[in-house]
């Protein structure tokens, strides 16, 4: 999607609008350590990285509204919706949530086509990423097999080092979703919007960046030791 995105299949980017949510126990770790620990760093970071991606641009200013859920124990706003201006008269909108059933997904609009995507973040020996595909010719529906997330990554950095080879994505690709993150967290203390530096990645993902090793078993709960799980 971000190739054809690049290639201006859909057309010129205007709008990019997700929900990414889940039930999470108070009593686990996510659930008790302030807004580091909480749904913005941990769920806002793959909707802001979808978004960087597709968009090609780095966001200019962040506004975040928050909520905490009445006779829920967090710390944290609980509930944050999150808008961003982009450079190219773009914005973007996501909704992340520790206090609500599980949902995932996002909408993008060019002027050519618009796109909805679901599954799209998450990952698991069965889920496979989808997205359909609407235009004026109609709608087609584009599906991928799951892959080993983790080990695809650990395969690549792992040639990266072996080969001597910089990394994509690498630290300045972290720095610029972290000040995202952090302008999140100034809002929602002010209630103001935060402007951001411009900035412009000097490297961007790759096509050959994606692997496709099949999904390894996953212990269920019941088999890890000393941890408190993390659904409420």
């Amino acid at each position: 999607m971000i190739t054809r995105a690049r290639g201006n299949e859909f057309g010129e980017l205007r709008s990019f609008v997700s929900t990414f949510t889940q039930d999470v126990a108070e009593a686990n770790s996510r659930g008790h350590n302030g807004y580091w620990g909480g749904p913005v760093p941990d769920m806002g970071t793959y909707p802001l990285n979808a978004v960087r991606n597709l968009f090609g641009l780095e966001p200019v200013s962040v506004h975040a509204v928050g909520t905490k859920t009445p006779g829920r124990g967090f710390n944290f706003h609980d509930t944050v919706a999150v808008t961003l201006r982009f450079p190219g008269e773009r914005v973007a909108q996501f909704t992340v949530s520790y206090a609500t059933a599980p949902s995932e997904g996002f909408d993008l609009v060019g002027t050519k086509a618009s796109i909805h995507a679901s599954p799209c973040f998450m990952f698991g020996a069965t889920t496979g990423i989808a997205y359909v595909e609407n235009t004026s010719e109609g709608s087609k529906e584009h599906s991928f097999d799951p892959v080993e997330q983790f080990g695809n990554e650990t395969q690549y950095f792992s040639d990266r080092i072996l080969n001597d080879r910089h990394p994509e994505a690498d630290g300045e690709e972290g720095l610029l979703d972290m000040r995202v993150l952090a302008a999140v967290e100034r809002s929602l203390e002010t209630g103001e919007t935060v402007t951001l530096d411009p900035a412009q990645r000097s490297r961007h993902v790759q096509p050959d960046q994606a692997l496709k090793l099949k999904p390894a078993k996953e212990p269920g709960e019941d088999e890890l030791i000393s941890v408190i799980p993390q659904s409420a």
